[in-house]
């Protein structure tokens, strides 16, 4: 055990440079692009249930292909994974001092930290809560989007629980990247670094409102209503060839 112990830290601090470029890539893509297409398509439910049954379509089309389930696992589920496992190592293995350093710059890095385990843990449960990868709850169904979605989101607790999950996924998000540009060497000086985390706060605000717009959407509509349109529009039939309008 002691052996593998010391083969996995020397493995571990030969690699250190290459592992933390990955995880700060990974971070941005794919993870971070697709929680932009995520929030974005939750966010077409602001235009009404055809409006968000469309999107979620162009989605499940790659289902018709029968390779949506490698998608979601390949580019998706493993980088996500492998951001949080790599995450969670750093986040172990810093020692932040808020009483010693009383720095924005800190205050950012151990928000960074404490925002990504706790949307780390928010995936996870919804994970649970409507997707197939976890047993148990998975009340999504991708053929009535917007009714099945209304229903999972009308428990009372999913409204406090998802907001402090969406905005920290957004914030951790919107820090990566302006570390990201620094780290990669995209933004080097303080005036570029200044522009670039302006850039990211404009990115982490229009997210954070999809996010919670579509949240708040999701609490304050009724699922018959929902049930109805869906039915009178003939949402739920087959995905449909020719755009929303």
């Amino acid at each position: 055990m002691a052996e593998m112990t010391a083969e996995t830290v020397a493995f571990s601090e030969r690699y250190h440079f290459l592992i933390r470029r990955l995880h700060s890539l990974t971070g941005i893509i794919p993870v971070g692009a697709f929680l932009c297409v995520h929030l974005s398509v939750n966010a077409t439910i602001l235009a009404g249930p055809d409006a968000f049954q469309y999107a979620v379509n162009q989605i499940h089309k790659l289902d018709n292909l029968g390779i949506l389930k490698l998608v979601e696992i390949l580019f998706i589920l493993v980088p996500i994974l492998f951001h949080a496992v790599i995450g969670v190592v750093i986040w172990l293995s810093g020692k932040p001092d808020l009483s010693a350093y009383r720095y924005s710059s800190h205050y950012r890095y151990v928000l960074q930290r404490w925002t990504g385990i706790i949307a780390m843990l928010f995936i996870l449960l919804h994970l649970w809560h409507v997707h197939w990868v976890i047993p148990g709850g998975a009340e999504f169904d991708a053929h009535a989007a917007a009714g099945s979605t209304v229903r999972a989101m009308s428990a009372v607790w999913t409204g406090p629980v998802y907001a402090v999950g969406v905005l920290c996924a957004v914030y951790h998000l919107a820090n990566g990247i302006w570390t990201f540009l620094i780290t990669w060497g995209l933004t080097i000086g303080p005036r570029s670094q200044q522009l670039s985390g302006r850039v990211c706060v404009i990115i982490g605000i229009v997210l954070g409102l999809l996010g919670l717009g579509a949240l708040v959407k999701l609490k304050t509509t009724d699922v018959p209503a929902v049930s109805e349109a869906a039915e009178n529009h003939a949402v739920v039939a087959e995905y449909p060839a020719e755009p929303y309008v």
